[in-house]
């Protein structure tokens, strides 16, 4: 069984603009291919991105850097379908939306609301985020509630008096703050937290959770949606979209780390093993297993990126660049073993 999960380029990016604006990093300092960085529709094994908040943390000294870099954490700044996410009338459409349609961002995420009474508690889990899991949790923490202060109207009172905040003698912040927060992780400055979103803020949880009064899920977007009510997605896009491979599929998952493994350069048995968290023996059995030899495989994925390339109108001599081969003419070889004709001829008989 081979279980990994990914997370779409698309999804992270926010993240990593914020950290480079706030804190003047580079993404080479994070060890990300600028190939990589620019496919919004890449998926990375989520190992990969723990890795890349524990250099964002060493770079910058600083592990509650999600606050620092807030105004990036918002779902509006996804650049891939975000409008569908967002443009809606009230809240409860992107409250479902977001639920249901963050399955094609990130598959080891788990978005759901929990009503209790007249609490709905927005909650998220992620079984996934290793030492890392306090940084995850503020991060999607504070997406949550950068969401829910899009919708809340300074005329409208959609909260509980902030009882807790009162007894300490801190005062409610301007904008919408959550009745509380529940933050998986324990490595968190409880005091911070409170300061930002201004209400309980509780550690060390089970998954994290944003708590909010029902009768915000009829409040109307503070800003106009007009110019956004429609999402224009080409049907290659769209395929792009929805391609998250599922747990339970092992042979998807292999192929989109062999996938993820090509911005590195030509993908290596070492490579692909270190990212599933084999050895290069265990891979090449579970290979075996499953009738591919690594060789094999790579091909086969290979070929069929450039397929999905060469149908967006990139050059062939581009392709190769991009696939990690040296010279654009061993690409061409190599498709025409996989496809029996060169890119160029490929594209014609689809013309015809």
């Amino acid at each position: 069984m081979i279980d990994i999960t990914f997370c779409r380029m698309a999804y992270i990016k926010p993240l990593l603009k914020g950290v480079m604006q706030v804190y003047r990093l580079d993404i080479t300092q994070l060890g990300i291919p600028h190939a990589l960085y620019a496919d919004d529709m890449a998926l990375i094994p989520h190992s990969e991105i723990n890795c890349w908040l524990r250099s964002i943390i060493a770079l910058t000294g600083d592990r509650h850097f999600p606050f620092k870099i807030a105004s990036f954490l918002d779902v509006t700044n996804i650049d891939v379908c975000a409008n569908w996410l967002t443009a809606s009338p009230d809240l409860s459409i992107t409250f479902r939306r977001i639920n249901y349609g963050m399955s094609c961002f990130h598959s080891s995420g788990h978005y759901v609301g929990r009503q209790s009474g007249h609490i709905l508690k927005w909650c998220y889990h992620n079984a996934f985020t290793e030492d890392v899991t306090d940084v995850d949790a503020l991060r999607v923490a504070i997406m949550f509630t950068q969401v829910l202060r899009q919708f809340s109207s300074p005329n409208v009172d959609v909260s509980v008096p902030a009882n807790h905040l009162q007894q300490q003698g801190k005062t409610k912040p301007s904008s919408y703050s959550p009745l509380m927060v529940r933050l998986a992780g324990s490595n968190i400055d409880v005091k911070e937290a409170e300061a930002w979103f201004g209400c309980q803020v509780v550690t060390g949880c089970e998954q994290t959770e944003v708590w909010f009064d029902t009768k915000l899920l009829l409040l109307e977007h503070t800003a106009s949606v007009e110019q956004n009510r429609e999402a224009v997605l080409s049907l290659n896009e769209l395929d792009d979209l929805v391609n998250m491979p599922q747990r339970d599929d092992p042979t998807k998952a292999l192929y989109e780390v062999v996938n993820y493994a090509r911005y590195y350069g030509m993908p290596t048995v070492e490579q692909v093993a270190n990212l599933l968290a084999l050895s290069p023996q265990q891979l090449q059995r579970r290979l075996q297993k499953l009738g591919f030899s690594f060789t094999s495989i790579v091909a086969y994925v290979l070929n069929n990126i450039a397929v999905r390339y060469l149908l967006k109108g990139y050059a062939p001599d581009h392709i190769a660049k991009l696939l990690g081969y040296t010279h654009p003419q061993s690409f061409i070889k190599a498709f025409k073993r996989v496809r029996g004709c060169t890119p160029n001829e490929y594209l014609r008989h689809l013309s015809l």
